[in-house]
């Protein structure tokens, strides 16, 4: 029987390490749950993969379940057997679990430039402090992923010839192929983020650090940082109701809720957002409130 850790390793340097740590805890749990079946994960019949569904209907939700299955398609493709997700009775099992659970996805709450200038206004004016400012206005500026955000480089930035600052978003989601999209700073941000490179002093590495004893680590920040350091400002920016809707992907909301709210075209903001359907853009600006009356 192939080990799945094996066929797993297959796909080191093709995926983000994030997406790998995703792929080994989805099929770990999906392995430890065949055991305990004493059932083979690998391959796995159709028949015990609709089990495993029916099994988690209830523990998991829909689109958790959705992602397990994606991810034991592809070892078992990667294996070399037939895709048994694929089959009619797991496909059952997946409408089964659906139906149990009917739910519109969740969105995350949009930080629009009333409540970023919040969170800025609450963050601590020492270093750490700067470097929140930073996360939060590059990532409004650039309409970055929390994962895009922490991957900036400092070589990435260049200065442009009116003083502002673009960024390099080197890769993203949709964009395996690291082509990456160039994004623009605001003026006020440009000047932030002047600052903050005079006093981390280097001239490459990546530009969002952590910060330990007032000084800052030439170490890349880890994704969950950005929501983290979110919901601690706006618990201090007394918006603590809102800090539970608050996730990494807020500023990203905000940022296109409010270009949308400020007159600017669908196309022009899945350019600078890099979206490339207008279906994705659409639920990002769903929840916008507009008023079209006078």
């Amino acid at each position: 029987m192939p080990s799945w850790t094996k066929t797993l390793d297959r796909l080191d340097r093709a995926y983000s390490d994030y997406s790998l740590r995703s792929y080994r805890s989805g099929f770990g749990r999906f392995a430890n749950w065949c055991r305990s079946k004493r059932l083979p994960p690998l391959p796995a019949t159709p028949a015990s993969i609709a089990r495993y569904v029916d099994d988690h209907t209830e523990a998991l939700s829909p689109n958790t379940i959705r992602h397990r299955l994606a991810i034991i398609g592809t070892l078992h493709r990667l294996a070399g057997f037939a895709d048994p997700t694929k089959d009619a009775e797991v496909k059952l099992a997946w409408r089964r679990a659906r139906r149990a659970k009917p739910s519109r996805p969740r969105q995350a709450l949009g930080l629009t430039t009333n409540l970023r200038d919040q969170l800025l206004d609450a963050c601590s004016d020492d270093l750490m402090g700067l470097r929140d400012q930073v996360i939060v206005s590059v990532g409004f500026d650039t309409l970055c992923r929390r994962s895009e955000l922490v991957s900036i480089a400092i070589t990435d930035l260049s200065q442009r010839e009116d003083g502002r600052l673009s960024v390099l978003v080197r890769r993203s989601k949709n964009d395996p192929d690291g082509a990456g999209r160039v994004a623009h700073l605001s003026t006020r941000t440009s000047e932030l983020v002047a600052i903050w490179l005079r006093v981390v002093g280097d001239a490459r590495g990546p530009l969002l650090r952590p910060v330990y004893r007032s000084a800052a680590s030439p170490r890349h920040l880890q994704p969950l940082t950005v929501t983290r350091v979110l919901k601690k400002l706006a618990l201090r920016a007394s918006i603590a109701d809102l800090a539970a809707s608050i996730s990494g992907h807020s500023l990203r909301v905000g940022a296109a809720q409010q270009l949308a709210r400020d007159g600017v075209g669908a196309m022009t903001i899945m350019r600078v957002g890099g979206w490339k359907s207008q279906t994705t853009l659409a639920r990002y600006i769903e929840h916008l409130d507009v008023d079209v009356w006078e």
